[in-house]
């Protein structure tokens, strides 16, 4: 019945001839005497087959990219999904390194504390509300690019006069849709003054180098490793740690790269000095494009936190294992190594690295 329908529209009433032409401007079928009456004269013509042709490829380039999106945005809803896990798991790993070391660092900090823990609860918790939402965007992003991949690939089936009948609705709809998806990232601890040993030789570290390689856009996993193309100023302590609790500052300035720890003796030694070596405990700035980095060694561990300037305190604890990096300025800690046991002399290491 719907072809007999089909059939009979395509047959001029006046004429009695086939519409073998459709009217570019106002996309009506016109037989070959009709497109030649007065009212049609002056308008461009084309034939049904060729104008069904070119908008069905028009609607194959509109599926190809709208595929393209689907496939670019379930990879970005991925990473969004790895971020949040990310994410969570950065901020419980803050709460341990918080509750632990507040008591023994600083005892008479209480209050200081808990609003230390409830400030990062808090932000924690904005920030995970806003990936969230970002993830349930690109959620519904992908149910609307589906449902227009399916309509189009419809389209595409329909027979050439209804494809050309519904064209400017699903033009408009496409137009609409593509506009509403680009509208929808101590007593006891012994504060000391370290002095450096300038007897222990200076290499280049490629300590930055490993960390721009790992913080590397995969696009280009194989960035070349040069260590010798920036200048670097590592520092040893002259004094070496075996027992008690020592804290001191390390001025850090606004420095774009440098690290700052402990090490053991035979890492002095070493000339590659590497991030993957055993007996470091470092805390590491570097700058990537225009963008500071934070990061913990042991293993190598990245801190979503705002880089520090100006003096970092060192807290060693011996016998308890434990190393902390604290802000001096904001009096808030960075991070810690918790649980570590030490069974060798400890190193101060200071290092700054290109400006």
């Amino acid at each position: 019945v719907y072809q007999l329908q089909t059939s009979a529209m395509q047959i001029c009433r006046s004429h009695q001839q086939v519409k073998n032409f459709i009217c570019e401007t106002d996309k009506s079928l016109l037989c070959l005497l009709c497109s030649q009456s007065p009212g049609h004269a002056t308008h461009r013509h084309c034939p049904v087959k060729e104008a069904a042709e070119y908008y069905r490829e028009f609607l194959l380039m509109q599926m190809k990219s709208i595929w393209k999106n689907k496939q670019k945005n379930k990879r970005n809803l991925n990473r969004e999904t790895n971020i949040i896990r990310a994410w969570e798991g950065f901020v419980n790993l803050r709460m341990v390194m918080i509750r632990a070391e507040y008591p023994k660092v600083y005892q008479y900090l209480h209050e200081e504390k808990q609003k230390h823990l409830e400030t990062l609860a808090k932000e924690g918790k904005i920030i995970f509300q806003h990936l969230k939402r970002s993830e349930a965007r690109m959620a519904e992003r992908g149910i609307l690019l589906k449902e227009m991949y399916e309509e189009l690939k419809k389209m595409c089936h329909k027979a050439d006069v209804a494809l050309l009948q519904d064209l400017g609705d699903i033009i408009k709809r496409l137009n609409f849709q593509g506009m509403y998806l680009k509208n929808k990232i101590d007593k006891s601890i012994k504060i000391l003054y370290i002095t450096l040993d300038h007897k222990i030789g200076s290499y280049h570290v490629p300590l930055f180098e490993d960390l721009r390689r790992l913080q590397g856009s995969p696009d280009y996993p194989n960035m070349p490793h040069n260590p010798a193309s920036s200048e670097y100023a590592p520092s040893w302590g002259a004094q070496t740690f075996s027992s008690g609790k020592h804290y001191w500052e390390v001025d850090v300035g606004n420095s774009c790269n440098w690290v700052v720890g402990l090490c053991r003796e035979s890492w002095t030694r070493r000339n590659d000095m590497r991030l993957d070596s055993e007996g470091i405990f470092l805390l590491l700035c570097v700058k990537v494009d225009d963008h500071f980095n934070l990061f913990s060694t042991s293993p190598l561990l990245p801190h979503y936190i705002q880089r520090p300037q100006g003096f970092l305190g060192v807290f060693l604890d011996y016998e308890c294992g434990t190393v902390s990096f604290i802000n001096v300025a904001q009096s808030s800690l960075i991070c810690s190594f918790l649980s570590c046991f030490f069974c060798f002399p400890l190193r101060p290491f200071i290092c700054y690295g290109p400006k």
